[in-house]
């Protein structure tokens, strides 16, 4: 939410403590932090706090992080050149998009290749780097709206039971008919009326 006082607000890094990632932070047995890629991030007190609380939902959880405490983003350019900082290295990341160019965006399960599917010259430059001549790509939308699919409206038909399966905890790759209005690329799935869309997780 805009203006929001929680400590954790924008931060990059927030996970959930049911489903948080586990497997791609283990480094040894048994799970515990100093077992992690977290280990060099020392809780704040806020954090260590929360960390050490049965009471807490973030006890024990192993990723938990804060600005003060956690990781960071940061942008390397293709030159090698380093943009530190949340909000600058987002809004360079967000400036590489809008140039129509492709961004390869680290995650905690490892990278997604990202462009802006309603620009032809960019997914045909994402397939070019794929050596992905014809196969469908998939299409991350932006959680917006009450349910969070008013994007994924604009662009695709979504029935009631694919609505269901979008909204699933598991983000799935969902086939939705792609509406005539549509801005998408044609080159997106190339001669199929139907489009693989999910949300972020």
């Amino acid at each position: 939410l805009a203006g929001s006082a929680d400590r954790r607000h924008r931060y990059p890094f927030i996970n959930c403590t049911q489903c948080g990632p586990r497997y791609t932070l283990i480094e040894a047995l048994p799970y515990d932090r100093p077992n992690t890629s977290m280990a060099g991030f020392v809780l704040c007190p806020e954090c260590r706090r929360e960390y050490e609380d049965p009471l807490d939902r973030r006890f024990h959880a192993e990723p938990v992080a804060c600005p003060v405490c956690g990781p960071h983003l940061t942008f390397v350019g293709p030159e090698g050149a380093m943009t530190s900082g949340d909000e600058a290295a987002l809004a360079a990341a967000i400036a590489v998009l809008r140039a129509g160019r492709v961004l390869a965006a680290r995650g905690i399960g490892g990278y997604h290749l990202v462009c802006d599917a309603s620009s032809e010259q960019a997914v045909q430059r994402l397939r070019s780097r794929k050596h992905r001549p014809d196969k469908p790509l998939a299409v991350m939308f932006p959680q917006c709206g009450r349910d969070g699919l008013d994007v994924v409206r604009q662009e695709l038909d979504v029935p009631d039971a694919e609505r269901e399966a979008l909204l699933e905890p598991s983000r799935p790759i969902v086939l939705l008919r792609r509406r005539a209005e549509s801005r998408l690329a044609a080159s997106v799935a190339p001669g199929l009326a139907e489009v693989g869309a999910f949300l972020p997780y």
